[in-house]
């Protein structure tokens, strides 16, 4: 299994390479340029769209459904403890003030 996400990346990043190689050897033409394509702004979206193409390793559906069943668990079982202390605590309380 590993080898098969290492292969994908080692993929993923040959392509990128390539792709930011052939982007960097255009030669640039006098005013074609736009100030708009780099701003800030614009410069960021590209290399976030860069980054969540070719960088992000994307989990499979099975690890995303398990992962989410994994989450869901886990937050029923902090409902369930978190009411326990809240009814504990609820009880002694009322028995502190009762008395």
């Amino acid at each position: 299994m590993a080898n098969i996400m290492t292969d994908k990346n080692e993929k993923a990043q040959a392509k990128a390479t390539r792709s930011l190689k052939a982007t960097s050897q255009k030669p640039a033409k006098k005013g074609s340029s736009s100030p708009l394509l780099n701003a800030p702004a614009v410069r960021f979206m590209r290399d976030a769209y860069y980054e969540l193409r070719y960088k992000v390793t994307w989990p499979t559906f099975p690890e995303a459904r398990n992962m989410t069943f994994a989450v869901i668990a886990l937050s029923v079982a902090l409902a369930i403890v978190l009411g326990g202390v809240d009814l504990g605590l609820t009880k002694l309380m009322q028995l502190i003030v009762l008395k």
